[in-house]
């Protein structure tokens, strides 16, 4: 096993290795803000929920076993069936995020008109992604936004790959409605 993958570094940490979970936390900070925001839809939440899943990956980091899947994978399961917790409590509520809130800064390089128009399509992007079914939503952010694999989503979420699939076709359908809305609006 390389000794800077995932798996050993897990490893290390199941041992009481902080420089292993610090070196995790590194490598998934990012990935995992952009999937708890685009999840909640609320800055606040996701890092609530981002502390809450390295707090559990810590504790429970003896309990995991890389012969039963990846550690990106128990990763995401962890904070996915964190933000479905919180959804079923109703402690937050989706609400639309913003180009600033998902981090997407203007370059220095294009010009201010097509800078507007991709911050206005970024918009309502998120408004229409907030419109979703949560297991719609789910299903959009981890394929689209993580690249996630549909067996790796399979694997999160314990669910089929024909059934994500299918939800997945289905987001995208009522994306593309909406969207199309919102261009004849």
């Amino acid at each position: 096993m390389d000794p800077e993958s995932d798996e050993a570094l897990a490893a290390e940490m199941a041992r009481g290795d902080t420089a292993a979970l610090q070196a995790l936390y590194d490598r998934y900070e990012a990935p995992m803000f952009r999937f708890l925001l685009r999840l909640t839809g609320d800055r606040a939440a996701a890092q609530d929920l981002m502390q809450e899943t390295f707090t559990r990956v810590w504790t429970m980091a003896p309990r995991f076993e890389a012969q039963r899947g990846r550690f990106r994978s128990w990763l995401f399961t962890i904070a996915l069936n964190l933000t479905r917790n919180e959804r079923s409590k109703h402690r937050y509520g989706v609400v639309h995020v913003g180009t600033e809130a998902l981090g997407e800064r203007a370059a220095a390089g294009p010009a201010p008109d097509a800078r507007l128009l991709r911050a206005e399509a970024s918009r309502q992007l998120g408004e229409a992604l907030a419109l979703l079914p949560a297991l719609l939503r789910e299903v959009v952010v981890m394929r689209v936004e993580q690249q996630l694999k549909f067996s790796e989503i399979a694997e999160i979420t314990s669910t089929p790959e024909g059934t994500l699939k299918a939800r997945f076709h289905r987001a995208l359908e009522q994306l593309r409605r909406q969207l199309g809305r919102a261009g004849r609006a």
